[in-house]
């Protein structure tokens, strides 16, 4: 009996932004965003897009920190 080895596939740097999304119309809108965005990934991305978009909704874009007054 041998010992095989596999070598992954390298997966691909992905970055999502979160701003982006929330900017996006609808839940619609921010599902097709993130399936352009990972389109290039090998694994199924149906479940994680269904679990991000459950747990970005209801959250609000943050804007910049504003200095404070001394």
């Amino acid at each position: 009996m041998g010992i095989l080895f596999f070598q992954e596939e390298e997966m691909p740097d992905v970055e999502i932004d979160i701003d982006d999304l929330l900017d996006a119309a609808n839940e619609e809108e921010r599902a097709l965003k993130l399936q352009e965005t990972l389109v290039d990934c090998y694994k199924p991305t149906e479940e994680f897009i269904k679990e991000l978009l459950t747990r970005i909704r209801g959250m609000r874009k943050l804007s910049p920190p504003q200095k404070k007054s001394i």
